[in-house]
């Protein structure tokens, strides 16, 4: 297990998105030196999502392409997150981190696999890099497409909620894809038939395979749900399209508080 993270610098530019939003600058520990812009949204998202793989893939080969690399003159973040693509694998999917100690939201069907565990990119006071551990289910709705994780990593890099209601002018990011504007449109929300407190939240963003729990943030980078393969059997303007899915942020608190005292 790598160490957990403890850089107090970074913790604290953290806090710059709370007003900011997602074009705040933060500064990693490896370019303390370094003149940095700012990041944009797919690094966000990179930088507050984590990767669930199956474990057939956490093999040798695998650890060593774990790495992380900033072409400050460029402004590109690279993580190592598309090994399983690259192999042509399945098993795998995205998660969203809702806490400081390892708590992640992600789509049920990603976690079919007996064995899986998460990725995730955090720093020490000199680098940044991508820890990882098992994966232990909390909470898993199948007919929502709806999951809580936990994996012994530390995460100090999370997404807070967002409770105000969507508009229909929102701007809306999700992991893997970006609109040539830099983000899609709310559609609508939708309550799920038969499951309380839950909600399908549908817009212009595609989705690929592997952003299956994808977190959906807005302009300020406030969760509003993960990704899903759920359709909805129509075509809104020919436009592509994708539905994530979210639980009341309360309901969420309350199954992660539940789990902290079981544990």
């Amino acid at each position: 297990m790598m160490p957990a993270n403890t850089h107090w610098d970074q913790k604290r530019s953290i806090a710059k998105y709370d007003s900011i939003g997602i074009d705040a600058p933060v500064a990693l520990p490896e370019l303390k030196d370094s003149a940095d812009s700012g990041f944009s949204a797919p690094d966000f998202l990179t930088l507050h999502s984590g990767l669930i793989v199956s474990g057939e893939y956490i093999d040798a080969d695998f650890k060593k392409k774990l790495e992380t690399t900033r072409a400050s003159e460029e402004g590109v973040l690279e993580l190592g997150f598309s090994v399983p693509i690259a192999k042509g694998g399945s098993g795998f999917g995205s998660c969203a981190p809702v806490t400081s100690d390892g708590y992640f939201l992600t789509a049920s069907h990603v976690i079919s696999h007996e064995e899986s565990y998460v990725l995730y990119a955090t720093s020490n006071s000199s680098k940044t890099y991508i820890d990882y551990a098992p994966v232990r289910v909390v909470y898993r709705n199948e007919a929502a497409d709806f999951a809580i994780v936990k994996a012994e990593v530390r995460t100090p890099r999370y997404l807070r909620y967002r409770r105000e209601t969507l508009t229909t002018d929102s701007t809306l990011f999700a992991g893997g894809w970006m609109h040539e504007k830099g983000g899609g449109l709310y559609l609508e929300s939708q309550p799920i038939q038969g499951q309380a407190g839950y909600s399908k939240v549908i817009t212009t963003l595609p989705m690929i395979k592997g952003d299956s729990g994808s977190p959906l943030i807005d302009q300020k980078g406030r969760l509003c749900g993960v990704l899903s393969t759920m359709r909805l059997g129509v075509i809104v303007k020919m436009k592509p399209k994708s539905t994530a899915v979210m639980l009341e942020p309360s309901k969420i608190e309350a199954l992660i508080r539940s789990d902290r005292a079981k544990h």
